[in-house]
């Protein structure tokens, strides 16, 4: 996908953060419920879904020139306004704290992912609440702060400490690569989440499911923020899809970035990279097919395979683009209004490869991320059905060779690369 278009699905993806729909009613009537359903009968999945919280999960690390980001420092943050690793790769919304991040295994082939979110305008570090209370306190710290607060100031300091404005569900078979999306952004959110694939509850067993340890919301907290089933909890699936699950997830079904990667539990990503990405759902499949979505690499480069898909995934949408300067450590001006300039801001690890060589193999797959059906680089199609994927497809196969004519192969067979 090239650069422009990249940059539009992250400027959709602002817009959706301030636009409020009634997540509650689908105009097709496909809703989560029957969504949910389809996914579990797609992936093989047997067993009844984990009721989620957020608090369950750990508290991903922001870092700001290599210095964690918390309550003592919070001023590191707050003033550049930037950060080493963005839990949110695009828009002002991508350096912020409180994550909180895990994945679930649901049997022996198949994950559940979840990742909680706070996001806010970089111009305003309280979030989007009035709260002025110190945002780089981690998840014991508002506990007690709320715990202690007059009852006057319970509630506020209540969204603090269990309120997400983005929530990130993804299914994903490891074996077949079936993926499924399930999400929330924009609309606060209490943490504790509602059953996927179950009816809710009562208000008190619904409560009783969560850990006793994580504090319950006051009595004057708005019940529609905690007791809401998961069509009032979710986007619907057309909009979800329609927002650009799959254009940014397709590569692996999962993204990895600085902020997320096997580290923190996601599965390896070079195992990942074998898989096909078979979506589930119409409209996702629908969101693939119109948008065009091929795996993209280049033909050998003085006599080695292309460098960047040696490990893992590059496609003409989430893994090209605008996104390929910043991994290889070239960050451009898109990527470095809102990331710092330090050691880390390359995402990928040192390769073993003569200097001149590895700028050469990035200079050409940046070239075939523009231009996929130029000469010198290949494409195959990889989803979204099993139907879709060519012959061969787990062997490596199905590759086709690009006829248009442009500067990539002139840039492959070069006999001198003189990057910057």
């Amino acid at each position: 996908m090239k650069t422009a278009l990249a940059l539009t699905l992250i400027g959709l993806f602002s817009l959706f953060l301030f636009y409020k729909p009634d997540t509650g009613e689908t105009t097709s009537g496909y809703d989560v419920y029957q969504y949910v359903k389809e996914c579990k009968a797609e992936l093989n999945i047997t067993r009844d879904l984990p009721v989620l919280s957020c608090l369950d999960g750990k508290q991903v690390p922001v870092y700001v020139n290599k210095q964690e980001i918390k309550a003592d420092n919070w001023g590191l943050l707050s003033n550049s306004k930037k950060c080493d690793n963005p839990h949110w790769l695009g828009g002002d919304q991508g350096c912020w704290t409180y994550s909180h991040f895990q994945v679930l295994n649901l049997d022996d082939q198949n994950i559940m992912i979840l990742n909680c979110r706070q996001k806010g305008n970089q111009l305003e570090k309280n979030w989007f609440r009035q709260t002025k209370t110190n945002l780089g306190m981690n998840q014991a710290q508002r506990k007690q702060h709320f715990e202690n607060a007059q009852p006057a100031e319970k509630k506020e300091l209540y969204y603090l400490y269990n309120t997400f404005n983005d929530i990130g569900i993804i299914l994903r078979n490891t074996v077949t690569g079936k993926s499924c999306y399930v999400t929330q952004y924009g609309d606060a959110v209490l943490g504790f989440l509602p059953p996927l694939d179950a009816p809710l509850p009562s208000k008190d067993q619904f409560l009783n499911q969560f850990n006793p340890e994580q504090a319950r919301p006051p009595k004057d907290f708005p019940l529609e923020l905690w007791y809401r089933d998961a069509n009032k909890a979710f986007k619907n699936p057309e909009f979800t899809a329609s927002a650009g699950c799959v254009g940014c997830h397709n590569a692996h079904g999962v993204k990895y970035s600085p902020y997320l990667n096997s580290k923190h539990g996601l599965p390896d990503i070079r195992e990942m990279a074998k898989l096909p990405f078979l979506a589930v759902g119409e409209p996702f499949k629908n969101y693939f097919y119109s948008h065009d979505i091929l795996q993209v690499t280049t033909e050998p480069i003085d006599g080695v395979n292309q460098l960047c898909t040696q490990c893992h995934n590059m496609t003409t949408s989430g893994t090209c683009g605008y996104l390929i300067d910043s991994a290889t450590n070239h960050p451009n001006m898109v990527l470095s209004a809102w990331m710092t300039t330090s050691s880390r801001n390359s995402w990928m690890p040192p390769m073993p490869v003569d200097s001149a060589l590895f700028k050469k193999h990035v200079a050409a797959m940046k070239c075939c991320c523009e231009n996929p059906h130029a000469q010198g680089c290949k494409t195959r199609k990889f989803g979204p059905t099993l139907a879709d994927l060519p012959e061969g497809f787990s062997e490596g196969k199905g590759w086709i060779k690009g006829q248009e004519t442009g500067l990539c192969k002139s840039t492959i067979e070069s006999f001198q690369w003189k990057a910057n």
